[in-house]
């Protein structure tokens, strides 16, 4: 397609999207037909100089918000309505909410920590560059793969630094290991010693969960077995948080198992300061309830239904202790 012709695309785009006129007004000025107008704006989508975003506000539900936060040691709650029946695009409004508002979570010279999986692989695509100087960016825990799967955990750091334009650092190894005492000597080097210290003094992370039914990340990656697995499941695991596999009340599901996670540990994460869980699914209520009661997040990114259903399993269990 000619210049002249681009150009054409673009004025006529400009006139209808930011001068708000019609399609039969352009049509007259530019001396064409209304049906050469639409065909103009299609084909300017088509070649990607126009995009259309639709930007919704986060809607209030009060009342759910409210016996959340009444209900588990949560400071804010942000709800998102499902509007169309679709998985994926409820995946992407809840993780659009948590990118517009994570400016508020992100100071100069502070530490950011992140976790990795499908959704905030999402989450991570939809972020904006934040104005602020000295901010470091680490992973709260391993993301290599044994497995010809990939996690995403690396681009999903570079897209958190791009968004800061600050330095990142990743943990060189699995999330799971064999054995403790691999895990131990692989957090006595010093990359991986360094960003378990700056754990420490971390101020915001970001991170989802996983429940524990197939197909999960953690089980394509290779990082367990099936017979690990049926076992975990009949002892009362739930799913996994940051890497560290919990029960229904948000503690460690077995010690002995979770010596070989390469993350840091469970109370540095739960002494951060804002810990914000991003999730949806209703299949994910059980792990998003047992992280709550542990309270091991303390901001909540979460759809309408999911957010219902996490309520009513929590409610449901109370009774039963």
């Amino acid at each position: 397609m000619d210049l002249k012709k681009i150009n054409q695309i673009l004025r006529i785009s400009k006139m209808y999207y930011e001068m708000d006129m019609g399609q039969i007004e352009i049509a007259e000025k530019e001396g064409i037909s209304k049906s050469s107008v639409s065909r103009l704006l299609k084909s300017g989508k088509e070649m990607g100089l126009i995009e259309v975003r639709i930007k919704e506000p986060v809607l209030s539900f009060g009342e759910l918000e409210t016996q959340l936060i009444a209900h588990f040691p949560l400071k804010r709650a942000v709800i998102v309505p499902d509007l169309v029946g679709d998985k994926r695009i409820l995946v992407h409004d809840v993780c659009l909410a948590l990118a517009q508002e994570l400016p508020r979570y992100v100071d100069d010279d502070s530490i950011l920590g992140i976790a990795w999986g499908s959704t905030l692989e999402v989450l991570s695509n939809l972020l904006q560059p934040i104005k602020r100087r000295g901010v470091s960016v680490i992973q709260l825990n391993g993301g290599y793969s044994r497995a010809v799967y990939e996690s995403s955990a690396l681009n999903i750091l570079k897209n958190f630094v791009t968004c800061v334009d600050g330095a990142g650092y990743q943990i060189p190894a699995p999330a799971v290991v064999d054995a403790p005492f691999i895990a131990d000597a692989i957090k006595q080097d010093s990359q991986v010693a360094q960003i378990l210290s700056m754990a420490e003094r971390c101020q915001t992370a970001v991170f989802s969960v996983g429940n524990l039914a197939r197909p999960s990340i953690i089980y394509e990656m290779g990082l367990l077995s099936d017979a690990q697995y049926w076992e975990m499941e009949s002892k009362g695991c739930i799913g996994d948080m940051c890497s560290h596999f919990i029960n229904a009340k948000g503690e460690i599901f077995d010690e002995a198992l979770d010596r070989r996670v390469i993350a840091a540990s469970l109370p540095v994460i739960k002494a951060i300061r804002n810990k914000l869980l991003v999730a949806s699914g209703i299949e994910k209520a059980d792990i998003i309830c047992a992280t709550l009661k542990g309270g091991l997040a303390d901001v909540l990114y979460i759809d309408a239904p999911t957010a219902a259903e996490v309520l009513k399993r929590s409610y449901e269990t109370t009774e039963i202790d």
